[in-house]
């Protein structure tokens, strides 16, 4: 699996800078020794209890629960100030942290701008095609399974439904996988890609209703009971926008940060002052092709 070029840049793409309250009308809620409190900072500290855009309007809480929020920012008030009169803002360590965050601060803000002007909506729609034209005679299927640490405990299960057990009752009591265990071993429906290659291999091969031998893989010992196989169906362009959206951006970020590596004159030496090679492309870790092998989503073990 490719590791992001940049994951503290890609990760600010994705993050959304809490926006201030319409200074229009804005009006002081309170004052602290003299110092005004506004309501636009009441509303920034209550927006950051909640993910992104979903913090309910706070006009619509009760005292109690207005006074608390307000109760944390005049607390926070009172010992920045307190801090400053110990001269904390002074001490170097501070200083250097304080320079740290502006610095990500003013990326993330460039970053989140610039990654807006990097995916059109043309692009979107040749990637969505592409991914069309690729799942053509493409295959998917619904299995279960029922992980387990041993050889010789696979194969007794194995030998318990072959006499007929409940493959349902032993996944959600034996299985190590606990998410699927809990579904009986439902992995639901998924491409042959998404699997560890030896897991794959062995589901695809398999006839609906047919139970596997027991399958080693780098998770364990698998048993596996394939329920159904059809087509790929993919989501519709609309559905799959925003994940197409967020997969050629993360992209496109890489690719134009690494294109400001490929111009920057960069040097890089030894303990010893001697200069060496320095590649403005990521390459992987050896570990990696281990990575690879997982499925996209849980790596179903």
């Amino acid at each position: 699996m490719k590791r992001p070029l940049l994951p503290v840049l890609l990760a600010a793409v994705m993050l959304a800078i809490p926006a201030f309250a319409d200074d229009a009308k804005d009006y002081t809620v309170v004052k602290v020794n003299g110092e005004e409190v506004k309501n636009s900072e009441v509303l920034d500290t209550w927006k950051s209890l909640f993910p992104v855009g979903s913090a309910p309007d706070f006009a619509t809480f009760d005292e109690n629960i207005r006074q608390n929020v307000l109760r944390g920012v005049v607390s926070e008030r009172l010992v920045y100030d307190e801090a400053v009169k110990a001269g904390t803002d002074k001490d170097p360590e501070v200083k250097k942290r304080i320079a740290q965050l502006e610095r990500q601060l003013i990326m993330q803000n460039f970053m989140e701008a610039k990654a807006k002007t990097l995916v059109t909506d043309d692009q979107l729609k040749k990637a969505y095609d592409d991914k069309v034209a690729a799942s053509k005679g493409e295959e998917e299927v619904k299995a279960r399974h029922i992980l387990v640490a041993s050889e010789d405990e696979a194969k007794k299960i194995h030998d318990q439904l072959k006499k007929g057990g409940d493959f349902d009752k032993i996944a959600k009591e034996k299985s190590t996988d606990k998410a699927s265990g809990a579904k009986g071993g439902d992995l639901g429906w998924f491409t042959k890609d998404r699997m560890v290659p030896a897991f794959a291999d062995a589901a695809f091969k398999l006839k609906k209703g047919e139970i596997s031998e027991p399958v080693k893989s780098e998770f364990g010992w698998h048993i596996i009971q394939l329920e159904d196989r059809r087509p790929v169906q993919l989501q519709s362009f609309d559905d799959m926008k925003e994940n197409l959206r967020a997969e050629l951006t993360n992209k496109a970020v890489e690719t134009y940060v690494e294109g400001l590596l490929k111009k920057a004159d960069i040097k890089y030496y030894d303990e010893s002052g001697k200069e060496k090679p320095f590649s403005p492309t990521m390459t992987p870790p050896a570990d990696d092709k281990k990575a690879d092998d997982k499925p996209a989503d849980d790596k179903k073990k």
